[in-house]
């Protein structure tokens, strides 16, 4: 499993202990030890990824390391609702975790290691594409819905989820950051929601409404208005087959 470093992350480095320097040579050492931290805190988010994914059969390709995130290139996780579940909720697990080791110890090195894996792993868990949460709630929509149905609701979450990042830096004076911010979630979550459409070869066939209902209600759904009933949930446990083939083939009964 190959592990590779981004250029852009020496870059940064460069830039940061540059534009640090000064003239005391304490501060680019604090800054160096900073963005030390903050790569190790990536990588063991990203190892937690990709071995939670060999657990569960998939082959993982590579890790690569980004100036302010990482990715774990792996195949074979599409449309499983509960391995993606795994994959995607191990490395927030991971950072929050390693930062509640870290302070166990004392010293201002130790709560800075806390608080940027606490941040690393809490921020991650935010439901938006292409944060680990994101990917987390498609999985638990797609358990009684198709994916292409499942990421169009949680990809319309994550629109929701840009606005109110928007109006929030605004409000803190972070504008330009919430600009940034906002278009990075709106653009990533309609690369991840027409990537699902084009591999499955169709759009949403289902409300949003309908998606959530059939995920918090299970039996209960748009076609069912009386409340559903034991025979469908009974139904959907016995089925032997993927979610899409289990809603197909009642649909056409």
């Amino acid at each position: 499993m190959p592990i590779k470093v981004a250029p852009a992350v020496w870059v940064m480095v460069g830039l940061a202990l540059f534009s640090g320097g000064g003239n005391s040579a304490i501060q680019p050492l604090a800054i160096g030890l900073l963005l030390l931290i903050l790569m190790v805190a990536l990588l063991v988010h990203e190892l937690a990824h990709a071995l939670v994914a060999k657990q569960q059969g998939l082959h993982v390709l590579d890790i690569t390391i980004w100036p302010l995130g990482g990715a774990a290139r792996m195949e074979g996780l599409t449309g499983h609702s509960k391995q993606e579940a795994l994959v995607a909720s191990a490395g927030p697990i991971a950072n929050i975790v390693l930062g509640g080791v870290c302070l166990l110890f004392p010293g201002p090195l130790a709560a800075d290691a806390a608080w940027i894996n606490l941040v690393l792993g809490l921020g991650n868990l935010i439901p938006a594409f292409p944060l680990d949460g994101g990917r987390i709630l498609r999985a638990w929509l797609s358990r009684r819905s198709p994916l292409v149905d499942a990421t169009h609701a949680a990809n319309r979450l994550s629109r929701w989820l840009a606005v109110f990042a928007l109006i929030f830096c605004f409000y803190v004076g972070a504008l330009f950051i919430g600009l940034i911010l906002t278009v990075y979630l709106w653009w990533s979550g309609q690369v991840e929601y027409f990537q699902v459409v084009m591999r499955e070869g169709h759009g949403p066939t289902l409300t949003t409404t309908e998606v959530w209902r059939r995920a918090c209600y299970p039996w209960f759904s748009s076609g069912d208005p009386g409340g559903g009933s034991k025979d469908s949930a009974q139904d959907l446990e016995n089925f032997h087959g993927s979610l899409d083939d289990f809603f197909r083939d009642r649909d056409s009964k």
